[in-house]
């Protein structure tokens, strides 16, 4: 399962004006690594992680599976496999530090005459897929079988990471056109900061990410 194995840093720029806000964070592969691993996430992993503090009526659906008695289910229908779905993710992934904690990984896959699933199951032809099999293919960051998941962008590149999570290289060029939309004339008013992030943070991000389009300033301007 997923975990954050070491901390990643991401230094703040704050306007401190008006309360407080986050104009954008300056962040390295690692950090931008993992907010797009998130996007490849199962939307059923997210829900146990936040305890089902969520917005919306994701929560209710994960409730009505697990109160489903299974005589209303398809015989080759696994209630896990809606409730605890695998992500395709090794946790040992080199250079990709940052995890969600407790999400399943798995690399195997089973077959059956001419099927391929992620998970044992019945076969259209009522046999049971028990043989694994191997995935063969050019590996990608595109390819979830591949052990270059994880691994999205280039190193030795400064991001700029705005409050909504919004990602871009760092240059003269993006950084004029936010101090211009922020109606920033003087870079001196900036308030520089330097966070760490472990597993709370990574669960807080997630949250926020879900509920806000502020998501650096909720999650840390509240601690300053």
């Amino acid at each position: 399962m997923g975990s954050a194995t070491s901390k990643v840093s991401l230094k703040l720029m704050i306007e401190p004006k008006g309360g407080g806000r986050v104009l954008y964070a300056e962040a390295g592969k690692e950090f931008v690594d993992f907010l797009f691993y998130i996007l490849a996430l199962p939307v059923g992993t997210f829900i146990p992680l936040l305890n089902q503090e969520m917005v919306g009526s994701l929560g209710n659906i994960y409730d009505s599976i697990a109160n489903l008695s299974t005589t209303y289910l398809r015989p080759n229908v696994n209630k896990d496999s809606l409730l605890k779905p695998k992500a395709y993710f090794s946790s040992g992934t080199a250079g990709f530090p940052l995890q969600l904690p407790n999400v399943e990984s798995s690399r195997k896959l089973y077959k059956c005459c001419l099927n391929v699933f992620e998970r044992k199951a019945i076969c259209g032809c009522g046999s049971s897929m028990s043989r694994e099999s191997k995935y063969i293919g050019p590996p990608s960051a595109n390819n979830p079988y591949s052990s270059n998941v994880g691994d999205y962008v280039k190193g030795e590149v400064t991001y700029m990471v705005m409050d909504d999570l919004a990602v871009k290289p760092l240059s003269t060029t993006s950084l004029a056109t936010v101090l211009n939309k922020f109606n920033v004339k003087d870079t001196g008013v900036l308030q520089e900061k330097v966070v760490d992030l472990g597993v709370e943070e990574v669960l807080k991000l997630l949250k926020a990410s879900l509920l806000s389009k502020s998501v650096l300033t909720d999650v840390f301007l509240p601690v300053f």
